[in-house]
């Protein structure tokens, strides 16, 4: 029998990230760039969550920064991106959930030495009944297109695209069948 488990056990909010640049593969980093995504409980002080009502609100706090030599050359527009997949085979909500543009001008600034580091944050404000009852994987997608936001035909700057994702996000409804049975298998 392996040990118990730690009583009160603390949560752990990990995210998997990735980012990549046009400067990423070059030494010193020209550029680079790290992401960061939170589903937040409005209702409790924003506090981090990864359970949420069906009836209750939500909101996804997205957090990127880029870095190097040429980040303070980046011009143009963010798209920021959410999907949402079910990953117990029951969940009904799936696909893109959200999309916002962000402009580069609205970075804030941090200037080094030699190099430059902006960082963004946009944060989706989900209302209730956004996502039904089940056990998700959200992932958030950035990309940057280097034309402004309200540009007609963006297009966007190829190896530049980051994304975050919370691996296991739950959706429950308290008025649902407590413990229901297993689902008849797939034909």
């Amino acid at each position: 029998m392996t040990a118990p488990p730690p009583c009160p056990q603390r949560q752990d909010f990990s995210v998997l990230h990735g980012f990549i640049t046009p400067g990423s593969d070059t030494t010193p980093h020209a550029l680079d760039a790290s992401i960061t995504a939170a589903v937040l409980d409005p209702t409790e002080g924003c506090e981090p969550v990864r359970i949420v009502e069906t009836t209750d609100r939500w909101d996804l706090e997205v957090d990127w920064c880029v870095c190097g030599r040429f980040a303070d050359m980046l011009c143009g527009c963010w798209c920021v991106q959410v999907f949402i997949d079910d990953i117990d085979g029951v969940g009904r909500t799936h696909g893109r959930i959200g999309a916002a543009k962000v402009s580069v001008d609205s970075g804030t600034r941090c200037e080094g030495e030699d190099t430059a580091h902006i960082c963004f944050e946009h944060t989706f404000h989900f209302p209730a009944d956004t996502v039904k009852a089940g056990v998700y994987d959200l992932v958030v997608v950035i990309t940057l297109s280097g034309c402004d936001c309200d540009s007609a035909k963006p297009r966007v700057v190829q190896d530049m695209l980051g994304y975050a994702e919370i691996p296991v996000l739950v959706f429950f409804d308290e008025d649902a069948e407590f413990c229901p049975g297993a689902p008849l298998p797939r034909p």
